[in-house]
């Protein structure tokens, strides 16, 4: 549920400190950005500042900064912003998953000619499913659900599953205690149904998520793990049911399980 703003104390700037050390200014313009999702990359300036906690007065300020920055688009027909190419920019220093994303690119590359499925890397993000990588299969259908850079729900989608099935006990208990949006009618939501699935995810390896992400289609998910064995991502295809799933049971398994132990030995 969306707080509504507070209002700026009188006589204090908004770009104020606050209490732990933040600049109040800075964090609301990350709310903003943040406030662009996969599904809807256009907002009017009221959405916008709904999703941001804001009242539209300080949301349109915001807004003409991060322009004059180039990380806000605005249609000069719709007057809907959007983000600019040049949060891309921003990227280009990124460095944690850089080797992970570099090494994998190859693997994915072959799990999608092998299976003609879409292929998504995943990791653990700010309690969600980051796509730090891609590959297109050879499927007619288009999949548009998880671009690179976008974040689903832990709970939403085999990938993002494998995830939270092997993060800390504690971790675990924490996101299971938050509230869970359902992403379609199949995503599963209830806490200890979602106990024991990631309990069984983490007996058996792999995961399928069937139409709880986007109806009519299936996704399959296995972790990716470093020589140490430690869990630092996971990797999954998705399709048409009939393309994942054969005879109750995921059709391509062993071909990620086998990529799996390349990548492993590939990121060291």
């Amino acid at each position: 549920m969306i707080k509504p703003a507070g209002r700026i104390r009188s006589g204090r700037r908004a770009g104020a400190g606050e209490p732990d050390g933040s600049v109040r200014a800075v964090r609301r313009a990350f709310a903003i950005l943040r406030a662009f999702r996969l599904t809807d990359r256009s907002l009017a300036l009221g959405e916008i500042a709904q999703r941001a906690s804001l009242d539209k007065g300080t949301t349109r300020r915001l807004l003409m900064t991060l322009m004059r920055e180039h990380l806000i688009d605005q249609s000069a027909e719709t007057k809907n912003y959007s983000l600019s190419l040049g949060v891309l920019e921003l990227g280009a220093g990124l460095t944690p998953c850089d080797d992970l994303r570099q090494r994998a690119q190859p693997v994915l590359a072959a799990i999608a000619e092998a299976t003609g499925a879409t292929v998504f890397l995943g990791v653990f993000h700010d309690d969600a499913a980051l796509c730090i990588g891609r590959v297109d299969g050879g499927q007619a259908i288009q999949i548009r659900s998880w671009s690179i850079g976008g974040r689903i729900p832990l709970h939403c989608g085999a990938g993002p599953r494998v995830l939270m099935a092997h993060r800390p006990e504690s971790e675990r208990q924490r996101l299971l205690a938050q509230p869970l949006e359902a992403m379609t009618p199949a995503s599963p939501c209830d806490p200890k149904v979602l106990t024991e699935i990631l309990a069984q995810i983490r007996e058996r390896g792999w995961e399928l998520g069937v139409g709880d992400v986007v109806e009519g289609l299936t996704s399959l998910g296995v972790p990716v793990h470093d020589r140490n064995g430690a869990v630092i991502g996971a990797v999954s295809i998705s399709g048409l049911h009939s393309h994942i799933v054969e005879g109750g049971r995921p059709r391509h398994l062993a071909i990620l399980q086998r990529k799996m132990r390349e990548l492993a030995n590939a990121v060291g």
